[in-house]
């Protein structure tokens, strides 16, 4: 036999021996490419899925402790207020006393020597220096001396009441400011025309005439 039909017969022989070797059939252990993409395709959306869990776990952590920051101070805020007569709700505290502690003295509408017409507030006798607080919320229009009324801080309210606190030895606010239920206003003291340590409040509907500061705090459901 000539050397040709050899070679020709042994390059039949390679090229059937490659396509058995294609044609073999797989393993048991083989994984089929379209299983291996559901694969991971499954692990992306637990992966996704555990970072979504992950996310909102934060989230709600952090919800609980801004709620827990807020019933603290919501805790604390009922404490302030009750020192200032108001036991409720302290969102929906409308009004405040004035002093923590006091004892009720001029009144209202009284006349005498100690007054060159009626007395147009209503007085709350205390220790120098004790802290005045806001009886409710509105803007602070003025703070300066003012003759008889000594230093003055005048808040006027939403609806265009104001509220005079006189005689203070020294304020805590500036015009312009404004203020809400229960915050610092001054201290108390005995300037202008005072006999002694004493808030003088007025409430002047409007700003017009004043009225008994007494009625109104108990309009507003406290209890002087």
């Amino acid at each position: 036999m000539s050397s040709v039909p050899r070679r020709a017969g042994l390059a039949v022989a390679v090229v059937a021996a490659a396509i058995g070797l294609n044609l073999a059939a797989p393993r048991a252990d083989a994984v089929a490419p379209e299983t291996v993409v559901r694969e991971s395709a499954r692990q992306a959306d637990a992966l996704d899925l555990a970072l979504q869990v992950r996310e909102r776990q934060q989230s709600l952590v952090q919800l609980y402790r801004q709620a827990d920051a807020r019933d603290r101070a919501l805790v604390g805020r009922k404490a302030v207020l009750a020192q200032y007569g108001y036991t409720g709700d302290p969102g929906a505290v409308t009004a405040v006393l004035p002093l923590a502690s006091y004892r009720v003295s001029a009144g209202f509408g009284l006349t005498g020597p100690l007054w060159e017409a009626e007395h147009g507030g209503q007085d709350f006798g205390t220790y120098l220096g004790d802290q005045i607080v806001a009886v409710a919320a509105g803007t602070v229009t003025e703070v300066a001396y003012s003759g008889a009324y000594g230093l003055r801080t005048i808040v006027t309210l939403g609806d265009g009441t104001e509220v005079w606190y006189c005689h203070q030895t020294d304020v805590s606010v500036y015009s312009g400011q404004v203020v809400d239920v229960a915050d610092p206003i001054g201290t108390v003291g005995s300037t202008g025309n005072s006999t002694g340590p004493h808030l003088h409040l007025e409430v002047r509907p409007g700003g017009g005439s004043p009225i008994d500061p007494m009625d109104w705090l108990r309009a507003t459901g406290l209890t002087p």
